[in-house]
């Protein structure tokens, strides 16, 4: 009994250990520390595997995009019809089935004679080729084979209507006058418009037929007064009738019209020159190298005019402006005309003449140039 005693009492007694130590739960310092470190590592993978699956998703929706973009884009392209590859001429599609009628119209044509054809569905067929055709040709700029295709369809309907202008034209360009003032002659029955009446009028000329084209030319003036072809050819007409006043008129007329047209301007001195109506061309040259600056033949005519009007110093001005203009061959080829003999004893002419052969020599020696901005044009024939 007295044990037990001793031992309760034992539980009570006071010593030096701490009871709430033994109630209050301890970790190790190493298991936090792994703990941590666990939960950092899962912080890194959750943020590394996020990442991964937000790029993917980006890139799948990309995919998808272009996909969808693509799909749409071929579906157009289907849509679209592709024109077939003409290897002659560009035709527009109405117009294709002429390609694979060539054969047969060659066919046709050599089963039969030439003339007149009937009005059938064959020859009416056949026209249409030979026209379409020509239209073609015309676009692709090749008026020989075009002529060729519209002889064929007139020979086959040789009334047809809306043709022969396109082919009096054509023949006006290759200079047969006579086949083309038959076709205009033609157009024009059909209908009056100003260029058929044009065209038509200088048909007669090449045709040397002055009063026929006279009288187109009057015509075209009251349809047209402004017209400057009509005035031109007026002019050239009356050159060739050597109706002389009407052809400077029409000249002056045309170029008050067209004054950039610079070969009719010296065409129309040279014109004047010859005619030797020097104050007129002295005028007009004068006037005209105001605009032009820059073209060696038009001084060189101004001075040879000049000289004939007894103007020696303007004489030699334009002489020395033409030379800064070309090569010194051609200045001496000039300046040795006819028509500067009035000048040649001049002191200041023989200047020119020494100083052309001066350059003109060293310009023949090898590695010589040709100075900067000389042009190189050709002398007219004497008599012009």
């Amino acid at each position: 009994m007295h044990k037990r005693k001793d031992e309760i009492q034992d539980i009570y007694q006071s010593s030096d250990r701490d009871f709430e130590d033994d109630f209050i739960p301890k970790v190790a310092q190493e298991i936090i520390e792994d703990r941590q470190r666990d939960l950092r590592r899962s912080q890194i993978a959750s943020f590394f595997f996020g990442s991964l699956v937000l790029v993917l998703s980006v890139a799948l929706v990309a995919v998808v995009i272009r996909d969808f973009l693509s799909e749409r884009k071929i579906s157009q392209k289907v849509r679209i019809p592709e024109t077939p590859y003409i290897p002659r001429y560009s035709l527009p599609l109405d117009a294709l089935w002429v390609m694979d009628y060539q054969q047969a119209a060659a066919q046709a044509e050599a089963d039969e004679k030439p003339g007149p054809k009937p009005l059938s569905v064959k020859w009416v067929k056949n026209a249409a080729y030979h026209i379409i055709m020509g239209q073609q040709a015309l676009a692709v700029n090749e008026p020989k084979q075009a002529l060729e295709h519209f002889q064929k369809a007139v020979e086959i309907y040789p009334d047809i209507e809306g043709l022969h202008r396109a082919v009096g034209i054509l023949y006006l360009r290759r200079e047969e006058y006579a086949l083309a003032a038959q076709h205009l002659e033609k157009a024009l029955a059909e209908k009056e418009e100003p260029d058929v009446v044009n065209n038509l009028a200088v048909a007669y000329i090449g045709t040397e037929e002055y009063d026929k084209a006279e009288k187109l030319l009057k015509r075209l003036l009251e349809l047209e007064p402004e017209n400057p072809g009509c005035h031109k050819n007026l002019a050239t007409l009356y050159r060739k009738m050597k109706l002389d006043d009407k052809a400077c008129f029409h000249f002056e007329k045309y170029i008050d019209l067209q004054p950039n047209d610079l070969d009719t301007m010296q065409t129309y001195a040279l014109y004047l020159a010859k005619l030797r109506r020097w104050k007129e061309a002295a005028d007009f040259l004068t006037k005209l190298t105001q605009q032009v600056t820059d073209v060696a033949p038009v001084y060189f005519l101004l001075a040879q005019v000049q000289v004939q009007n007894g103007q020696q110093e303007k004489a030699l001005a334009a002489l020395k402006r033409g030379i800064q203009l070309t090569d010194p061959e051609l200045a001496l080829a000039w300046m040795r005309r006819d028509e500067f003999d009035k000048v040649r004893g001049a002191v200041d002419f023989k200047n020119l003449i020494d100083q052309l052969e001066i350059a003109s020599v060293s310009l023949e020696k090898p590695g010589a140039a040709q100075r900067p901005g000389e042009t190189r044009t050709n002398p007219p024939p004497a008599g012009q």
